[in-house]
């Protein structure tokens, strides 16, 4: 389940579909003062975990890290009400999904076999895009999925998509002729 290998990913490194947990220092809070560089080094390196008197375990890590974790929740948030929402749908009446509350309120326009493959593609790319720590995956999947939208959100545009090719829409064409000194260019 790609919600499992979420929660691995987050945890520890994954390899081969066995979490290896990491080996983290844990830091007393008088080692903020006696040894500061040190703590720092270590949420650099990955992170660097506090321990408190009471047993509150602190975790300091780069910021990157903590806004591609918020990202990459957020994305699987997204996912999961998608899934919910396509599941909650009536197979045959499309009508039924409403995303009008949706973050990703502009797949309104794609039927129920393009968002389920919207679904899948997104839930692969999470997956990759997580275990290699890359946001511009999804970021990339997103602006694809939101070009083949807005297409088809215009009504023109949408039915020349999606009607049936005829054999009268190909015609023959040849190369274009060289015209004077300008040169040709093969292809």
């Amino acid at each position: 389940c790609w919600v499992d290998q979420f929660a691995r990913s987050t945890i520890g490194y994954y390899y081969s579909d066995q979490v290896v947990p990491m080996s983290i220092e844990i830091f007393q809070p008088s080692d903020l003062n006696r040894r500061g560089r040190a703590v720092l080094d270590a949420a650099r390196q990955n992170r660097a975990r506090i321990r408190d008197k009471d047993g509150l375990s602190l975790v300091v890590l780069p910021e990157e890290r903590v806004d591609a974790l918020e990202t990459f929740a957020r994305f699987a948030m997204n996912l999961l009400s998608l899934e919910r929402a396509l599941e909650a749908a009536q197979p045959v009446n499309e009508a039924s999904l409403d995303l009008s509350g949706h973050e990703w309120s502009w797949l309104r326009v794609l039927d129920l076999a393009d968002l389920r493959e919207f679904v899948a593609d997104m839930r692969q790319q999470l997956v990759l895009a997580m275990r290699e720590d890359r946001l511009d995956l999804l970021e990339e999947l997103l602006y694809r999925w939101r070009a083949t939208t807005r297409s088809l959100d215009d009504p023109i545009r949408r039915s020349v998509l999606l009607s049936p090719l005829r054999p009268e829409d190909f015609v023959e064409v040849k190369r274009p002729e060289a015209v004077g000194d300008e040169p040709r260019h093969r292809v």
